[in-house]
C-alpha cells in the first residue's frame, strides 16, 4: 500500500499573476541551488542549516530581487 503525503493542488491564477508566480519559483529554485552548491564546496559537506544560512544569506539577498 502506497501512502501519499503530498496533496497535489491545481492553482488557478490570472495570466499576469502566473508570470509573477513563475518568476518567484525560478528565484526560489536558484536560491536553493546556490545554498546546496555552497554546502558541497571542498571536502567537508556543511549540513547545519544555521551555518548555511549565516554563510549564504547576504549573497542570496544581493543576487535576487
Amino acid at each position: 500500500m502506497d501512502v501519499r503525503r503530498t496533496v497535489p493542488v491545481a492553482l488557478d491564477v490570472e495570466s499576469a499573476d502566473a508570470a509573477l508566480l513563475e518568476d518567484t519559483v525560478d528565484t526560489f529554485l536558484w536560491s536553493t541551488q546556490y545554498v546546496v552548491d555552497h554546502a558541497f564546496q571542498g571536502e567537508y559537506v556543511t549540513t547545519s542549516k544555521t551555518t548555511l544560512d549565516d554563510e549564504t544569506y547576504n549573497d542570496v539577498r544581493e543576487k535576487t530581487d
